[in-house]
């Protein structure tokens, strides 16, 4: 990271950011060439661990990319305002951002997909709630395994 200044290493404020980002976009591949999806997630953060949980269709051109399986690149970001200044060249911006890279699989036991389906839930939701059986079954759950990722900041102070 070129700005060592803006870099957040501290978890409680990667966490915060986490908690205040409802879209995460992933970056992948397959034979037609790169693309990016925007999807809502969950996530879990066991120590310096993080895996962002996200559902989808059970096909498309996102679900087969992330199926062929291979290395994916993501960002998040939240806290977004114009700074502004006198000057044109004054002017910038506030931001709160986690980006990373890491591997994506498939869910498959369906306790782990329902689970999986309830964390997203409560990250957009706020709120507790039991996904069905027949929810998690007709849903395709994949776990994105963060390999490295950090945040960054430009804040209104």
């Amino acid at each position: 990271m070129r700005r060592k200044d803006r870099e957040i290493q501290d978890l409680e404020q990667l966490e915060s950011i986490l908690k205040e980002c409802s879209v995460v976009r992933i970056a992948t591949q397959d034979e037609d060439g790169l693309f990016i999806v925007p999807v809502n997630f969950g996530y879990r953060l066991e120590g310096e661990k993080l895996t962002l949980l996200i559902h989808s269709a059970m096909e498309g051109r996102k679900v087969s990319a992330f199926r062929k399986g291979g290395t994916v690149a993501f960002e998040m970001d939240c806290g977004h305002a114009l700074r502004t200044a006198d000057t044109a060249c004054g002017h910038s911006y506030a931001y709160r951002s986690i980006m990373g890279t890491g591997t994506v699989t498939e869910i498959q036991n369906l306790g782990e997909k329902q689970h999986a389906l309830e964390s997203i839930m409560a990250h957009l939701t706020g709120q507790n709630w039991q996904v069905p059986c027949q929810g998690a079954e007709r849903t395709a759950v994949f776990a994105l395994e963060a390999s490295q990722w950090t945040g960054k900041a430009n804040r209104l102070d």
